[in-house]
């Protein structure tokens, strides 16, 4: 073989390896989303996780949040089952039913923050279930909550007295709990929120702190009482097309599993509770007053909402576990979340 076809083979040989890390580097998964741009999660909290996930990659792994809804928020998992996205993020609470053993962590009084809560309730469900159980048509990459959810109400709200058929906005598992306090609930989708309370249809909302920013419901609330643990919480899944999974080399799934699990779900959650503290700086700019509920208080409501454990452990024993330790083990969880952060 001459010199001047070594010399062809090899420019071939650097040009097909160049070719391959070029094509490798642009690796991009396209994930779907519910929420508008200036929502924190578009806006500042996914980008950080995105970040997080192409350095794990060392640059070969990118992925890009659509620009637009092509789907409401409960059909996310079928979206990514299907394939016509490569990720998503899941509300498990939107779609009653597959997830009744990872919403446990919804139940009222367990998670102090969106980043304890998110990691808590992937490790939890991780040690205890494991996510093939639950989630077996997609890869779950991870998982976080929202912030402590609480009371954003036109009156002050100190007692099981004041919410005696006090209407409030709620959404999913919220329409139980404002019936175990005595409310009355208005079950609206969040972002009619503001248009419901401007008509005069409820007086307050419960959410996160993040949606008094997020909703402008500074404009229409001065109230807001934190309750310890919080009210309740929304776990997210993150989730990924199975065979867009496969398709990955093990470079960039390492990528995935590095910058996932708990790793991501503290980042996330970490992306919850500034947006949480951008919407108690508003209110409290726009003259809101900021309680706490009382340990008292706090204990009588959280007897009015004990059925609500008890439904959940019922449940979890009809399905083959031991429901009164599962859920010992996710308070043990956040509290061991809660001492690490």
């Amino acid at each position: 073989m001459n010199k001047h076809v070594h010399t062809m083979l090899a420019t071939a040989l650097a040009v097909g390896l160049a070719s391959a890390a070029s094509a490798q580097e642009t690796t991009t998964l396209r994930m779907s989303t519910w929420v508008g741009p200036q929502h924190h999660l578009a806006a500042d909290t996914l980008p950080v996780w995105f970040q997080a996930v192409e350095e794990a990659s060392g640059g070969t792994l990118k992925i890009q949040l659509d620009p637009a809804p092509i789907a409401g928020a409960p059909e996310q998992y079928d979206i990514v089952r299907k394939g016509a996205a490569d990720l998503a993020y899941h509300v498990m609470g939107y779609t009653p039913g597959p997830f009744e053993i990872v919403r446990g962590g919804e139940l009222p009084f367990l998670s102090p923050s969106a980043e304890v809560g998110s990691q808590a309730v992937w490790d939890w469900y991780d040690r205890n279930i494991g996510f093939d159980q639950e989630f077996e048509d997609v890869k779950v990459v991870t998982l976080f909550v929202h912030g402590p959810g609480m009371l954003h109400t036109r009156d002050p709200i100190a007692s099981l007295e004041d919410l005696a058929n006090y209407k409030l906005r709620v959404g999913g598992g919220g329409v139980k709990i404002a019936q175990g306090l005595g409310a009355t609930p208005v079950d609206v989708p969040a972002p009619q929120s503001y248009e419901t309370i401007e008509k005069g249809v409820a007086d307050g909302a419960m959410f996160p702190f993040e949606a008094v920013f997020g909703f402008n419901l500074f404009e229409l609330v001065n109230n807001h009482l934190e309750v310890p643990g919080g009210l309740y919480t929304t776990p997210f899944a993150v989730i990924m097309n199975k065979d867009k999974w496969d398709s990955l080399t093990e470079q960039q799934q390492a990528a995935l599993t590095e910058a996932g699990g708990v790793a991501g779900a503290k980042i996330l959650g970490q992306g919850w509770d500034r947006a949480d503290a951008k919407g108690e700086e508003l209110a409290m700019e726009h003259g809101g007053t900021v309680t706490t509920l009382s340990d008292e208080e706090t204990s009588r409501w959280a007897e009015e909402l004990e059925f609500m454990n008890d439904e959940w452990i019922a449940l979890a024993n009809e399905r083959g576990h031991d429901g009164e330790a599962l859920l010992q083990d996710l308070r043990d969880t956040m509290e061991k979340f809660a001492a690490m952060n």
